[in-house]
């Protein structure tokens, strides 16, 4: 006979009483009253009465018909039962694993292994997926959002002349008229806190900086950064950024429990969009992109080079600024640079 001690509750009201659960060798169940010794239920067969799991020295239930149920720290005493009848449960396993320091680590290895392959591939693959699904409006909405923040904080009107800014939006029509689906059209804003700068939209609108556009030479030297940025609107990276960053930071949330750092996300939304720190596969296939348009359309690729050499002499001659310069945010190195090169 094995004598397991606890709590016992009726299954009908909260009270509880302490209790003495005997389990005799022919399997009967007795369940008794610790103060008076009172009999307060019997059971023919250890069949009758359900274990829940072991785990860790957590407290054990007894559950019986009716909704009665006995409460107890024994796990000892319990599992001699158990392995005295040879009663098993599926989860059995569990405290085998949380019990051994080796299975311990191992767990803890895989499940940081796990997370490193869920950041590294699960999460943009998701973004890519959703960002490819999306209906139009929540980019539209995205890009709104976007650019009615920068025109409120950063951004002012164009100074660039009207005639050639209309000149040069008919120069870019042929690019914009073969990505018709995509919707893109160019802004022109003026920004001393950004400097030489462009970005894609989500919804294909394409911003150049007045300084962007007065350090270019020639036409085409602007048209090579207009293919880089439509190949960002072709691919989706915007979007698929955002929708990057929000997974992660709401897994940390659901990880950690805080959930007060959701409206910032939100908030943080256009710098999120406009600081342009893709990864270097977006900048590849955004380079890749400019190079084919480029070479399809017969215009020299190392205008693109050039442009980027000559902003970031531009940086490096003038250190400073709250917000980030166009070479600044994109990993532009001669490396990344030398593919548009003759």
């Amino acid at each position: 006979m094995i004598e397991i001690r606890g709590q016992l509750y009726d299954g009908k009201t909260s009270a509880r009483v302490g209790a003495v659960c005997r389990v005799y060798d022919n399997g009967a169940v007795h369940l008794d009253r610790s103060d008076t010794g009172r009999r307060v239920a019997s059971f023919t067969g250890i069949e009758e009465v359900r274990f829940s799991p072991r785990l860790a020295d957590t407290p054990r239930y007894l559950n019986f018909a009716g909704g009665m149920q006995f409460e107890t720290e024994d796990n000892e005493a319990v599992d001699r039962v158990l392995k005295g009848f040879r009663r098993r449960s599926g989860l059995d396993f569990v405290h085998l694993l949380e019990s051994k320091k080796r299975y311990v680590l191992a767990a803890l290895a895989a499940m940081v292994l796990f997370i490193a392959l869920f950041i590294r591939y699960g999460v943009p693959a998701a973004a890519r997926t959703i960002a490819f699904h999306l209906p139009a409006r929540a980019s539209q909405i995205a890009a709104e959002q976007t650019l009615s923040t920068l025109d409120k904080a950063v951004f002012r009107p164009s100074e660039l002349d009207p005639a050639f800014r209309e000149g040069l939006e008919a120069y870019f029509q042929p690019l914009i008229s073969a990505h018709s689906p995509h919707s893109l059209r160019v802004v022109f804003r003026k920004s001393d806190r950004i400097g030489p700068n462009a970005f894609a939209l989500p919804d294909g609108t394409i911003v150049f900086t007045d300084k962007m556009v007065e350090m270019a030479e020639d036409d085409d030297e602007l048209l090579a950064v207009l293919a880089h940025e439509a190949g960002h609107v072709v691919h989706r990276h915007g979007m698929r950024r955002l929708i990057q960053d929000s997974l992660l930071a709401f897994a940390l949330m659901a990880v950690t429990g805080d959930v007060s750092g959701t409206s910032e996300l939100f908030y943080a939304m256009p710098i999120m969009l406009t600081e342009l720190a893709y990864s270097r596969q977006f900048e590849r296939e955004a380079d890749q992109y400019a190079l084919n348009y480029l070479k399809s359309n017969n215009i020299e690729t190392v205008h693109f080079a050039r442009l980027m050499r000559r902003i970031d002499q531009w940086r490096q001659n003038r250190r400073g600024g709250r917000l980030p310069s166009y070479l600044s945010t994109h990993p532009a190195t001669e490396e990344r640079l030398r593919r548009f090169d003759p």
